[in-house]
């Protein structure tokens, strides 16, 4: 057979060497094609495997502050949850289990409660946490009224330290310090004669549930923002000294505070400045199993994992989170595997196909979605919300509330991801009232409550009255995010209900942080807002007492500010029948209509990670601001074998086969 190649044959020859060149183009041809399909899994094998430990998250929602004494969202919080501890944490049943104390001990009267802290914690700069941070954290918190729904009794007089690991705390009527207090509206400030050094027992259950909102703070980095601040904090010596500050005493060098007197200034506040507002260098380091490493409002925040974490190291060697202005692009993201997670809403997951390789967790989420009315008037201002006053009626808070049909919003805006609520409690914790008192609902109803008080049609339709010599007419507007499609759909229902009642409504959707922010400073008639709450209902408690800032409305019921303080100190059985009449009176006082028990639904890929499957159904899902474990034990999943190709390297493939195809076709024609 060798004779081919001989120079006795060279047509031969020819004919040969022409098939040699027409087979190594197919071979060619072959070679690249495979070598493209493959470039995906030849990337993910030559990736870099740090890399391979980066997660990136969607928000839709922006923490509004990072600083915990001011955080009011539950992005913040959530963020929060990841960079800083507290003393004791949820467990899966929502009883609790150690944070930063890792075991503690009451006095058989109740009035007293000793903290052993872990001994391996470090804060994010290598600095080691000891019980000095946890008296700071306490004597501040107490004093200034940070998120008072957690510290109230705790004597911060009395707060002693035997050790660098053991915290012993005092419990007395009122441990707010006699001061100037700020409140938002004039005068502006207030004296706040509240401390009460009469020893008390609380309800221990309230008072550890409690603490698992509030984060340890890094005394080192924090005191030279207050305390010791040259200006607003402490003066070097028991004397007014040339240089030093105004304040009320100072940490000795044993971490003892020393109490030198009422601070000169009326406006207590100016304390807080140096860790609330620029340009003053608050650094936001914690003891969590996350480091906060870049931060650009709006835009994205990127977390370290902490190798040494307390607790363990995470996985996660890099947590990303992206901002997203609506909610859509954000699911998209995740079924194009641009990112790993997100929350997302009912439509999206009834309307999509988000295939094998996107988990969709569903669980209930611990809040409640309502329609507000503004209570605050004077806030509001009347010149520009003319008819805000009228949502003080009554009969016309009555009337609203019976006139918007629940059960529709549940089926049509949440397409059966939601139950009907009525209580500020949610109904999965043991401390939901089963036999509250319901009104009658409907159309006819609200119209009968109205015309009962006098309110009477006119040439419009919509009904009016004269209240203090003023004709006002129930023409409202409702503030909503217009980020979220189905808040959208809510404000189009209760629209269309109110309507149907005599009510003449208009829709105004803003961007979040407008959004927030008006419902925060009552700049509003009627609004959508989401309020969660904690496993225990002493924080729901203090949010509806009239002077707190996180106040849905802005209600004033004065027998739910005696239970708020009544409840911290009752017995079980006391404090339950306590929190069922706050129930019914807020349902009464009807400024707050609950509309519903909603879903968190949340996304992810897993095909990259993978969540523990015993925290994955906890109340609010992976996601919230107690669900830490989550993270910390998430791990990563290692790249398939065989990844599915892409189309478009399948056409580019496909291409390149034809080009070659064709090149042979005009070969072997010219031979």
């Amino acid at each position: 057979m060798y004779t081919l190649f001989s120079e006795s044959h060279p047509q031969d020859v020819k004919r040969v060497k022409r098939r040699k060149e027409i087979l190594s183009l197919l071979f060619i041809g072959f070679f690249v094609v495979t070598l493209v399909s493959f470039a995906p899994l030849a990337a993910a094998e030559t990736t870099d495997e740090g890399q391979l430990n980066k997660i990136v998250v969607g928000m839709f929602e922006q923490p509004d502050y990072l600083g915990p004494m001011m955080a009011g969202s539950i992005a913040a919080w959530e963020f929060l949850n990841w960079m800083y501890d507290p003393l004791i944490r949820w467990d899966d049943d929502w009883g609790i289990k150690g944070g930063l104390a890792e075991s503690w001990e009451w006095a058989d009267n109740g009035t007293q409660l000793t903290l052993h802290l872990v001994h391996n914690a470090t804060w994010h700069d290598g600095v080691p946490f000891t019980s000095k941070d946890v008296n700071w954290t306490l004597f501040t918190w107490t004093w200034l009224g940070w998120w008072v729904a957690q510290t109230p009794r705790i004597d911060h007089r009395n707060i002693r330290c035997p050790d660098d690991y053991t915290v012993v705390l005092n419990f007395v009527e009122s441990g707010y310090e006699d001061i100037a207090a700020w409140q938002a509206a004039p005068p502006y400030w207030y004296w706040r004669a509240s401390y009460d050094n009469t020893s008390v027992e609380v309800n221990k259950e309230a008072f550890l549930t409690g603490l698992t909102y509030v984060p340890i703070l890094p005394a080192h980095k924090w005191d030279p923002l207050m305390w010791r601040h040259p200006v607003w904090g402490a003066p070097i010596g028991p004397q007014w000294t040339p240089g030093g500050g105004t304040g009320y005493g100072v940490y000795d060098e044993n971490g003892t505070w020393v109490y030198y007197g009422y601070w000169a200034y009326y406006n207590w506040d100016g304390i807080s400045w140096g860790t609330i507002l620029p340009p003053y260098n608050r650094s936001d380091i914690g003891t969590g199993p996350f480091i906060l490493k870049d931060y650009v409002v709006g835009e994205y925040a990127v977390f370290e994992g902490n190798d040494n974490y307390h607790w363990g190291a995470p996985a996660i060697d890099n947590l990303t989170v992206l901002f997203y202005a609506n909610i859509e692009t954000m699911t998209q993201a995740v079924r194009a595997g641009e990112i790993d997670f997100c929350e997302t809403t009912a439509d999206f997951i009834e309307l999509l196909d988000f295939g094998p390789e996107v988990t969709i967790n569903e669980v209930s989420s611990l809040g409640w979605q309502a329609l507000l009315l503004n209570q605050d008037w004077v806030t509001a201002n009347v010149t520009v919300h003319p008819n805000v006053i009228a949502l003080s009626e009554p009969a016309v808070k009555e009337a609203i509330n019976q006139a918007v049909n629940k059960s529709k919003i549940v089926s049509t805006a949440y397409l059966g991801h939601a139950r009907v609520a009525d209580s500020v409690i949610h109904s999965e914790l043991k401390w939901f009232d089963h036999a509250l008192v319901k009104r009658d609902s409907g159309t006819s109803e609200a119209v009968a409550t109205l015309e009962a008080d006098g309110w009477v049609l006119n040439a419009e339709n919509v009904y009016e009255k004269n209240l203090n010599g003023s004709m006002k007419t129930l023409s409202f507007s409702i503030l909503y995010d217009s980020g979220d499609p189905i808040s959208d759909k809510i404000a189009q229902l209760i629209k269309a209900d109110l309507e149907a009642a005599g009510f003449d409504i208009t829709l105004q959707k803003l961007d979040f942080l407008t959004y927030t922010a008006r419902l925060l400073g009552y700049e509003y008639e009627l609004g959508l807002g989401f309020w969660s709450q904690i496993g225990d209902p002493n924080s729901m408690a203090q949010y509806m007492t009239s002077t707190s800032w996180i106040n849905p409305t802005g209600l004033n019921v004065p027998r739910v500010d005696q239970i708020y303080k009544e409840q911290q100190l009752a017995v079980d059985t006391a404090r339950e029948a306590l929190i069922d009449e706050m129930q019914q009176l807020i349902y009464d006082e009807a400024s707050i209509c609950v509309l519903a028990e909603i879903s968190d639904i949340e996304i992810y890929r897993n095909d990259r990670w993978e969540f523990p499957a015993d925290k994955t159904v906890w109340l609010s899902g992976i996601l919230s601001m107690w669900n830490w474990e989550s993270w910390l034990d998430a791990t990563p999943v290692p790249p398939a074998a065989g990844l599915p190709i892409p189309m478009e390297l399948v056409a580019a493939g496909v291409g390149i086969l034809v080009v070659v195809v064709i090149l042979v076709y005009w070969r072997s024609r010219r031979g």
